[in-house]
């Protein structure tokens, strides 16, 4: 037996019950030991046999493994265990298996700390795949909200319209998160919250450029609950988010404006949350000057450079598609046109400057006079044309009176100079009365205008009926 014992690669031992007067079990005596068993534990089967375990390997008890073997002598069933024991210089994991031995127990044991190990670490190599497999799949979710945002901010006409898909587009990108675009003002001065998202920002809504450290550094700028000391001052520092974030959004070496992100969950603003945050202040910043200059450019192609009214050839396509709509919904239509009473004479007494004033400050008031739905427009030289969608005769009359009050009590000064009283003639037209295509319409509020000037100029004149109001 004891060469069968000894030949064994496992561990083996065998021990009976240590009782005290009320017959407790206190502690196990070493009957067996084999050669196994004691390179395992680091001890001689001559220095355990006949000793008590609790006395030479205490460990048993605060392991529990002690409780373990006193329920196996007591109830008779036997058990197979996996534990981890660092006592008496062993240090390993082991599996044994446990059984009864007439008033004592065997056990079985195996150093089973390699194959552990190796558990542990395919554990890990497996965490870790599936880690960068989630990464991965985030990624790619990323990309395809990306995308998803280079394809809306292409198909928007204008920045305002890209600013209000911003809030759904971003939204996806930083959960957890609240956000704003900040755009920076023509003054250069002031940034203005133009989108936001995620509730609340703890940031103001406009504010100097000088108080982002981000802008100023031009870089991306992160500040944590360990270095509240490098808030940006247009942060609110009574009660600062876990996480603030700000990317400054460039274009062309220019600074265009502002990508803010805060969160009170530190976790959701991690360096790959960074990275997707830089380069959505780079697509952003793209795309919005892309659609500044196209709007740059459509305003030029359609404006009057020196009024900032609709030009010439805008009126007349725009006026084919209201009178278009005036007959599919039975409205009315009103057409003035204004000249400025003598107005080479600003040319002639104050200079070409004078004269580039007055109709500066003409176009400055009709815009301010004027519906959103009505148009104003310079037809050439001092010639100026409103339009007025859904209104009759008689309004566009009292209106084309109004602004000729306010012509009247225009008071500017050219160099110091006082320019004097400015005046104005119009004529009216309506559609259908007067024309019902736009060259006639335009003829015939023209042709009232002349009745005016031969009238004595500074008064208002209808060509319906060919008679003033």
């Amino acid at each position: 037996l004891s060469g069968v014992l000894n030949s064994s690669l496992d561990g083996i031992m065998a021990f009976k019950s240590v009782r005290d007067n009320q017959n407790q079990i206190i502690d196990f005596q070493w009957l067996v030991c084999n050669a196994s068993a004691g390179a395992i534990v680091d001890r001689s089967s001559e220095e355990l046999i006949g000793k008590n375990l609790l006395e030479e390997m205490p460990g048993n008890r605060s392991e529990g493994l002690f409780d373990l073997y006193v329920r196996v002598v007591e109830t008779g069933e036997s058990c197979q265990q996996e534990f981890y024991y660092e006592h008496e210089k062993v240090k390993a994991w082991f599996e044994t298996i446990v059984v009864k031995l007439e008033d004592g127990f065997a056990v079985t044991f195996r150093n089973i700390t390699q194959t552990k190990l190796a558990e542990q670490q395919l554990k890990k190599v497996n965490q870790e795949l599936e880690q960068r497999v989630d990464e991965l799949k985030q990624r790619n979710e990323e990309m395809i909200l990306l995308s998803e945002m280079s394809d809306f901010l292409q198909a928007c006409l204008t920045a305002e319209e890209a600013y209000l898909t911003l809030t759904s587009l971003l939204k996806p990108l930083f959960p957890d998160c609240q956000g704003a675009i900040y755009m920076l003002k023509t003054s250069k001065n002031l940034l203005e919250m133009v989108s936001s998202w995620g509730g609340d920002i703890p940031s103001e809504s406009i504010f100097d450029p000088k108080n982002c450290w981000g802008l100023r550094r031009s870089k991306l700028h992160l500040v944590d609950q360990q270095h509240y000391g490098l808030l940006c001052n247009h942060i609110d520092h009574h009660s600062p988010p876990a996480v603030s974030l700000c990317v400054p959004m460039m274009a062309q070496g220019e600074t265009l404006g502002l990508l803010y992100l805060s969160t009170n969950i530190p976790e959701r603003l991690t360096r790959a949350k960074e990275q997707l945050a830089r380069t959505v202040a780079e697509q952003l910043g793209l795309a919005i000057a892309n659609l500044q200059l196209r709007e740059t450019l459509q305003h030029q192609n359609i404006r009057d450079p020196l009024t900032g009214l609709f030009n010439r050839r805008y009126l007349e396509e725009n006026l084919v598609q209201q009178l278009h709509l005036a007959e599919r919904q039975e409205y009315s239509v009103g057409v003035v046109m204004i000249d400025v009473d003598h107005f080479k004479k600003f040319n002639d007494n104050f200079g070409h400057e004078a004269g580039d004033l007055v109709l500066k400050e003409l176009g400055k008031l009709l815009k301010n006079s004027i519906r959103k739905s009505d148009m104003a427009c310079r037809y050439g030289g001092e010639e100026l044309t409103l339009i007025f969608p859904q209104s009759s005769l008689l309004d566009s009359y009292q209106k084309a009176e109004e602004i000729r009050q306010k012509i009247k009590q225009l008071q500017l000064q050219h160099q110091g100079r006082d320019l004097g009283v400015i005046t104005a003639s119009l004529g009216v037209a309506s559609y259908p009365e007067d024309g019902k295509i736009p060259s006639v319409l335009i003829q015939t509020a023209d042709a009232a205008l002349y009745e005016a000037k031969a009238g004595g100029r500074d008064r208002v004149v209808c060509a319906h009926l060919n008679q003033k109001l």
